[in-house]
């Protein structure tokens, strides 16, 4: 398998993973009807500044983009990055958190929640320790055993769709831009693209390969959101905490050995949602050490994995959560906008300058 393939395949299934828990509900809240509208806008967002993003890492000299940053100076470096660092750190917190939770209330009831918590997280802990090759290989492992299963499940969901609810097609007034809930579901590409900026020199990809990869994530997003709708009506599906979960448990497949197909869904999901925490993890450390070249890797992992997860055990509550994820709503337009502005334009400046300088990658 070449090296692309491994950066394609994890940028895929990470999205997966983060799909189709809390995005279809911030997309059925903001919307009462044409919600393909809202998903499209975001998508195109996302696509647009992803371009961005990776061009401008091609112009720069296919290095990462923490080289391209400290070709400024390692003062403007530091300003530009601490709110990446900070980002990836409440990404963690949300993500196991969340996640967590979403593992109790399916088939974990009596398990405590700080027990659930260490097992989503010691894993990832142990991935981002062993390196981002591991990471990619295992992803590539994990994708051969459970994208058939998941593919499958997906497609089963369709069972009791309605394909009236999917009218009106418009909403006139369009008001999900001023709703809150939309700019939320931005959780969903801003949690994982940054990765690419750290892939070189370990891992390469073509442009036009990851545009292909993100065009087959369309209807996963689109179906994420209207097979609860299509199955309940949006004003039942508006009231659920999770849709799509809520329409995977009203699934019957008779000549299936397993009564609940869910729990399948749901362990590749959170597979997939592992592997990014582990990336996520491996992404702070790096960027720790190349900032401070004396910090040890080993420790710098072990710190700020302890802090993640004693932030994780401070969260009471689901309302809890939600506030985080409002309070990372500026945080994360900085992920979406600022950080493909700023590498696209240092990318241009790079190739314009052969004489710019950079900190070579460590290889």
């Amino acid at each position: 398998m070449s090296r692309s393939v491994h950066v394609l395949l994890f940028y895929f299934v990470a999205h997966l993973g983060l799909i189709f828990f809390i995005y279809p509900e911030d997309i059925i809240a903001c919307a009462e009807e044409g919600h393909w509208v809202p998903i499209l806008v975001g998508f195109a967002v996302h696509v647009f500044f992803l371009w961005l993003f990776v061009k401008g890492l091609s112009l720069g000299g296919n290095r990462d983009m923490v080289s391209l940053y400290l070709g400024l100076g390692k003062a403007p470096a530091v300003l530009l990055l601490l709110p990446v660092f900070v980002y990836y750190a409440m990404v963690d917190v949300i993500t196991v958190r969340a996640y967590s939770e979403i593992v109790s209330i399916v088939f974990l009831e009596k398990t405590p929640l700080w027990a659930v918590m260490a097992l989503l997280f010691l894993i990832p802990v142990w991935l981002a320790n062993a390196g981002i090759r591991p990471i990619f290989y295992a992803t590539a492992l994990v994708a051969i055993v459970c994208l058939p299963l998941f593919l499958f499940i997906f497609a089963a969901s369709f069972q009791s769709v309605d394909w009236r609810y999917f009218f009106p097609l418009f909403d006139r007034h369009y008001g999900f831009l001023w709703d809150s809930s939309f700019y939320k579901s931005f959780f969903a590409f801003a949690g994982v693209f940054l990765f690419l900026g750290f892939v070189q020199p370990y891992f390469t990809f073509r442009i036009r390969g990851l545009m292909w990869a993100s065009v087959l994530l369309v209807p996963f997003f689109l179906f994420s959101v209207y097979i609860p709708v299509l199955t309940f009506g949006e004003a039942t599906a508006s009231n659920f905490h999770y849709p799509f979960v809520v329409t995977l448990d009203t699934l019957q497949i008779n000549w299936l050995m397993f009564e609940r197909v869910t729990v399948f869904f749901l362990m590749s999901l959170l597979t997939f949602v592992m592997l990014l925490v582990a990336l996520v993890l491996w992404q702070s450390v790096e960027l720790a050490v190349r900032f401070f070249p004396r910090m040890n890797r080993g420790w710098t992992l072990l710190v700020l994995s302890a802090i993640v997860f004693g932030c994780c055990l401070r969260i009471r509550s689901w309302h809890d959560i939600e506030l985080l994820f409002m309070w990372n709503t500026w945080i994360r337009a900085y992920i979406m906008l600022v950080v493909p502005a700023t590498v696209y334009w240092i990318g241009r400046r790079a190739k314009k300058e052969p004489d710019y300088e950079s900190i070579p990658t460590n290889s």
